[in-house]
């Protein structure tokens, strides 16, 4: 009987094959996760989120340029990792409306210090060392802080989504 070249898989050989794949498919996604929480990301983003909220009582010339500034951190540096990371995705809509939660909570987190900051502390409203400051201090921190829930949430979204966008 010709052969045709073609070789066919065992049971065996084929359940092998899948779970490689699946074991693969996990090693992307927990890089997927451990880039986008890489500490150093983490800190150079709390630091725009510190530099945008801080602006928020500044004098004119000095809260645009730190606002700017701010913004271009945390979006700069999102653009960036995702441009040199080895595995490009489209996030799920559940990312996205969790990444939504988390800076709503960080907004909140920073209204939250802002006020303890005046009641506490009688922090001027303008200036340096204003009530923004205090706020963005306790914002930018609780969201470094967060780091280890963020990691952990959003490696369970990788993986229900399948890594997918």
């Amino acid at each position: 009987m010709p052969t045709t070249g073609v070789d066919f898989l065992n049971p065996h050989d084929a359940q092998s094959s899948l779970d490689d794949i699946r074991r693969f498919q996990d090693t992307t996604r927990n890089e997927i996760v451990r880039r986008a929480f890489a500490m150093p990301r983490v800190i150079v983003v709390a630091l725009g989120l510190f530099l945008g909220f801080a602006s928020i009582d500044l004098e004119t010339p000095w809260r645009l340029i730190c606002f700017a500034l701010g913004f271009f951190l945390y979006i700069g540096v999102g653009i960036v990792y995702e441009y040199r990371a080895a595995v490009q995705r489209q996030p799920t809509m559940q990312e996205m409306l969790y990444h939504g939660m988390v800076l709503i909570g960080v907004f909140v987190v920073f209204v939250v210090g802002r006020v303890l900051a005046f009641a506490l502390f009688h922090a001027p409203a303008h200036g340096l060392m204003s009530q923004a400051m205090a706020g963005a201090v306790l914002a930018a921190v609780a969201y470094v802080a967060a780091t280890p829930i963020n990691r952990s949430v959003m490696r369970s979204l990788v993986r229900q989504g399948g890594g997918r966008g």
